[in-house]
């Protein structure tokens, strides 16, 4: 009975967390739904007439273009910080704790630098007499183009957003044991076999966390496609700007930002679909 009288203590703590998603995240987002359902006015921002023309327009050949653009670069961005990420977290989490600490320093250390630092430090070695282009001009070849294009976006992307993918791979890793690798190769099987049949399956949630992430903050992203990418194509997060500080369209904006949430949702929940999956091919295993 004394049990049962008493209040949870979930409430508590889940309490603060819960109060701060209302105010900050459900309040404002609701507002910026009621905004994207509003008809734009140039001169009074928008009018109280309710509409869908702002999300009908969203299927006109230039944003259909912007959203195709914008998700395929984050889903170059995310496969190239696969590619970079992954084997150094396989090398972290079996590396020894002090070269681990060291490891994890150095991969953190850029995130306490603002992006916009880094992306100038970008815009110094990519630009037309950077560094790069220094370094071919004096092995005599000639200097390439790379700043203001999708793939100067990229190197910035993911330069900012490898972290993010290496620190959730790399808790997976860890929890395999490196006995499992032992007996897959005491058993015959290559390294490459070993790793396709033990450790990728088994970090696939990690793996997958990871991707989630990377891609969901490269599709948003603002300031590094800004600084380093064509003025003519841009990203959605470009257009959003756009929209509310230089033409006021406000609910345009508005239906832009509600369909890019409802992208990175959908994302996400197909994500955790696919994390349970895994989770119980593991536990199956």
């Amino acid at each position: 009975m004394e049990h049962g009288g008493r209040r949870p203590v979930w409430a508590f703590l889940t309490g603060p967390y819960a109060l701060f998603l209302l105010v900050l995240l459900l309040v404002p987002f609701a507002n910026i739904a009621m905004y994207s359902l509003h008809t734009y006015s140039p001169t009074k921002v928008f009018l109280p007439e309710l509409t869908f023309d702002n999300y009908r327009r969203i299927f006109d050949l230039y944003y259909v273009r912007l959203f195709g653009r914008t998700l395929r670069l984050g889903l170059i961005t995310t496969a190239a910080c696969v590619v970079l990420g992954y084997p150094l977290a396989y090398c972290l989490a079996r590396a020894r704790p002090r070269w681990q600490a060291v490891g994890l320093f150095l991969l953190i250390m850029p995130l306490m630098v603002s992006a916009v630092i880094r992306v100038f430090g970008w815009i110094v070695i990519l630009g037309r007499k950077g560094l790069l282009n220094q370094a071919l001009l004096a092995l005599g070849l000639e200097p390439v183009k790379l700043l203001y294009s999708e793939t100067a976006v990229v190197i910035g992307l993911v330069n900012i957003f490898v972290p993010f993918m290496v620190l959730p791979i790399m808790a997976s890793i860890e929890r395999i044991s490196p006995s499992l690798e032992e007996a897959a190769q005491n058993l015959g099987a290559s390294w490459y076999r070993m790793f396709g049949r033990v450790i990728l399956p088994l970090s696939l949630p990690g793996l997958i966390s990871g991707c989630l992430l990377v891609y969901s903050l490269s599709i948003s992203a603002f300031v590094t496609p800004a600084l380093m990418g064509n003025p003519r194509e841009r990203m959605v997060g470009q257009q959003i700007y756009d929209e509310v500080l230089v033409s006021f369209n406000w609910p345009g904006a508005a239906s832009l930002s509600i369909t890019l949430v409802l992208v990175t949702a959908a994302l996400m929940f197909g994500a955790l679909l696919a994390t349970r999956h895994a989770g119980r091919r593991e536990k199956a295993s």
